[in-house]
Order: structure tokens, then C-alpha cells, then sequence
């Protein structure tokens, strides 16, 4: 497939209502990345395995299941510097990820094994929000002292965050892969995610 048709078919998805964190990755990965893997969802999938069960306990016990997955199951680590962290693919088989796809990528394993998520931006970073009825944890590659106040974290959807990805490959990508980042910039939905 074509650089030009990877990209069109990640046009049409990245305005689809409804759109989950992991499709949009992976259109993203697919655009930027010859080398992509077809999907990420098989490596998701089984990286979920170990969280399975987790969902029946309290909130702090998910949280740390959470992290502990991230952090030693898939030994993920945090960068900032290389534009190709910002893409899932080089995430999940590099192990360098940056905190937005560190975010996409431990919502998405909650996700799959029943535990209540969202990515959400507390304080200007990036944090997988376990929730429960009446308590939050953030889950991320930093800590941020005490119980998270609910009104200082905001929700991101799937348009949302791929919005801020292509914002920083736009950033701190090369010159072909920033054209392309300013194409799809310009085909996502704008505010708050579209549902079907």
C-alpha cells in the first residue's frame, strides 16, 4: 500500500464518530510508519491478559496493577525526544513511548480487562484516570502528590489525543512526516469527541 493511500485511509477513519484510542493509533502508526504492524491490537490483547480479575478490586489496587503492567510487563519508557515515540507501533516493539501514547496505550489495556479508564491531561500531562464510584487514580509516567482534584483533569478522546500526537510529530518530525501531520491535522474533527 501506498504512502498516499495509508494516509486517505487514515483520513477517513480519524473523522469517524465513535473513534477508540486504539484505531486512531493505529491509522496514525500506519500513515507515518512503513514498517507498521497491521494492527496493534493483538499485542494490546495479550499484554491485557495479566490485568484480567483486576477490575473486581478497589481502585488503587487496579492502579498499580496498571502501572506495574506498563512499567515491568511491557517495560514501557517514557521519551520525549524521538518523534517515532509518539507512534504506537514504535511503542509497543521499542519499548520508548511518549507519555501521550503511554496514556493510549495503558487506557487500552485497562479497557480490554474491565477496568473503568480514560485518558485524561491533569497539570499539562498526559495520565491513564482509573475510576471508580467515588475515587480516581492517575496512572502515567510521573506522580503527582495526594488524591488528583476531579476538576483539574479533563478528559481527551481519541480525536483529541490524535490531535496532540500529530501537533508533536508537526513539532519535531521531519520535513515529509510534518506535511503529512498538517494533512490529517486538517481532516480531524474539531472540540469534543464525535459520537455515533
Amino acid at each position: 500500500m501506498s504512502a498516499r493511500l495509508r494516509e486517505s485511509s487514515a483520513a477517513r477513519l480519524l473523522c469517524a464518530p465513535g473513534l477508540q484510542h486504539d484505531q486512531a493509533q493505529a491509522a496514525l502508526a500506519a500513515s507515518f510508519s512503513v514498517t507498521a504492524m497491521a494492527v496493534p491490537g493483538s499485542l494490546l490483547d495479550e499484554a491485557s491478559l495479566p490485568l484480567f480479575g483486576v477490575g473486581e478490586t478497589g481502585v488503587q489496587e487496579q492502579a498499580h496493577a496498571l502501572a506495574d503492567q506498563l512499567t515491568n510487563g511491557l517495560c514501557l519508557s517514557p521519551d520525549r525526544h524521538d518523534h517515532r515515540a509518539l507512534l504506537i507501533d514504535h511503542a509497543l516493539t521499542q519499548r520508548s513511548a511518549h507519555p501521550l501514547q503511554i496514556a493510549v496505550i495503558g487506557h487500552e489495556l485497562a479497557r480490554r480487562a474491565g477496568i473503568s479508564s480514560f485518558v485524561g491531561i491533569c497539570e499539562g500531562e498526559p495520565w491513564i484516570v482509573v475510576r471508580g464510584e467515588r475515587q480516581m487514580a492517575l496512572v502515567g509516567p510521573g506522580a503527582i502528590a495526594g488524591r488528583p482534584n476531579t476538576q483539574a483533569i479533563r478528559p481527551r478522546c481519541a480525536h483529541q489525543v490524535a490531535r496532540a500526537v500529530l501537533t508533536e510529530i508537526r513539532a519535531s518530525a521531519p520535513p515529509d512526516s510534518v506535511r503529512r501531520a498538517e494533512r490529517l491535522l486538517r481532516v480531524l474533527p474539531g472540540g469534543r469527541c464525535r459520537r455515533s
